[in-house]
């Protein structure tokens, strides 16, 4: 009854939001939940730098605010993304009831991260990559879609991933042409080469740059887990698998687009939790790049399965184990 309300009702659905928001997001700003902020993770030297000159390099309320407005900006163009391509038809509203808790539960959102400003690059890539599907000749398409996982991984090291996720994707949605995956990785290859020109042109060398990469490589900064990121993903970790099984129970219905769209999201998340675990240079705030596949397969589950009251019991404990979460991470 209460799911069934939320996809129905888009002013409820917007209520409820509003209420999640209320009980999470003023718990950023509270004097006490300074001992926790995360300082961002994973940023480039792109990122850092523009960090410094906007924010000074410190972590201030005008952070938190331009996270909060980052956050809209990937709710945005992940709605944009589902509406273009009708992967499920749940309205808007249902979008921001899935991603705001989930999101705000899973690495505390009181800096601006560079994932955050990746994953908006991503959705639009992926937007293309999608478009690709009934394309006759799609090269273009495809270099604009590594054109902005390029941009994304400018900001958010973690990112990088994107290139072999890109490649995959192309196989996924078309015969295998070698022109095509040379294009797309121009495309990816297309602002990194730009940056590195204008910063060469500007600074006169790229010794920075290449000490950066080689501090990646041989030194890593490491996973930072903490009493609360395990307590999260492990929450996180048994609320997907059910939704998983759930989905799979669907499977069968979705059409020729919808199949492989569902096996590029699941593809993407589980390289990105692999390169997180297994590379050692990338922090555990690089699980902020799930939040696209994630978010999508969790809206699916809510609107497109059979009701039940089952399905009623998992959409009401995914909202409350959120937000439980969210006051764990900030201690209220």
């Amino acid at each position: 009854m209460i799911l069934k309300q939320a996809k129905q009702n888009g002013m409820e659905a917007m209520a409820a939001v509003a209420v999640v928001l209320l009980l999470t997001v003023p718990a950023i700003f509270l004097p006490h939940t300074r001992q926790y902020i995360i300082e961002p993770e994973n940023g480039t030297p792109l990122f850092n730098t523009l960090y410094g000159m906007i924010f000074g390099g410190t972590v201030t309320v005008w952070t938190q605010i331009a996270s909060l407005l980052a956050m809209t900006a990937e709710l945005s163009v992940l709605v944009l993304l589902n509406s273009d391509f009708e992967l499920t038809r749940a309205k808007p509203s249902l979008f921001a009831l899935v991603f705001l808790p989930m999101t705000l539960s899973l690495v505390p959102c009181n800096t601006l991260l560079p994932e955050q400003i990746a994953n908006i690059f991503i959705a639009l890539g992926l937007i293309k990559v999608f478009a690709c599907h009934s394309m006759d000749n799609a090269s273009w398409t495809f270099f604009d879609a590594g054109l902005f996982f390029g941009i994304a991984t400018l900001f958010c090291t973690p990112a990088a991933v994107m290139l072999v996720i890109g490649l995959i994707a192309v196989m996924v949605f078309r015969p295998i042409k070698g022109g095509e995956l040379s294009i797309f990785v121009v495309g990816f290859l297309t602002p990194i080469t730009f940056y590195l020109a204008v910063y060469y042109l500007v600074e006169g060398t790229l010794e920075p740059l290449s000490d950066y990469l080689h501090t990646l490589i041989t030194v890593g900064a490491g996973l930072t887990v903490t009493y609360n990121s395990i307590i999260c993903i492990a929450v996180s970790t048994l609320l997907l698998i059910i939704a998983s099984v759930m989905i799979l129970n669907e499977y069968p219905k979705y059409n020729l687009f919808s199949s492989r769209a569902y096996r590029l999201l699941l593809i993407m998340f589980l390289i990105v939790v692999g390169s997180t675990f297994f590379l050692p240079y990338f922090s555990i705030q690089a699980l902020r790049l799930t939040a696209i596949p994630v978010t999508i397969l969790y809206v699916t589950v809510f609107h497109d399965s059979k009701p039940s009251l089952w399905l009623d019991i998992f959409f009401v404990a995914f909202i409350v184990l959120n937000i439980a979460l969210q006051i764990l991470w900030y201690r209220l």
